[in-house]
């Protein structure tokens, strides 16, 4: 008889933990007013969060596109500024959210 009860308990958990996971998720940007979020670049298709790019090199970017058509910063040297309210100086940070760039902003 206990093995009978096993799968309904592995379903239950599976279930519990979906909907614990569901339920854990942060705020989304589509989620924030309007004029919080920096503008979006790109329509291009993204698959990771790698693949978003702040559109500026040095935490000086302001909007967010697909690293296809960002900014080269591998030679860039920066000097530990950056702007207020800039993407990458703690305001915000380049995500891949349904298949599209976009800012995950606090």
């Amino acid at each position: 008889m206990r093995r009978a009860r096993l799968p309904l308990i592995v379903a239950r958990a599976v279930a519990g933990l979906t909907l614990g996971l569901l339920a854990g998720c942060d705020l989304g940007v589509e989620d924030l007013p309007i004029g919080d979020t920096p503008p979006v670049l790109s329509s291009q298709v993204c698959y990771d969060d790698s693949d978003c790019v702040a559109n500026a090199c040095c935490g000086e970017g302001t909007a967010i596109t697909h690293r296809d058509v960002g900014p080269d910063c591998a030679g860039v040297r920066c000097d530990g500024t950056c702007t207020p309210n800039s993407v990458d100086c703690g305001r915000c940070i380049p995500t891949c959210r349904n298949a599209r760039c976009a800012a995950a902003c606090q």
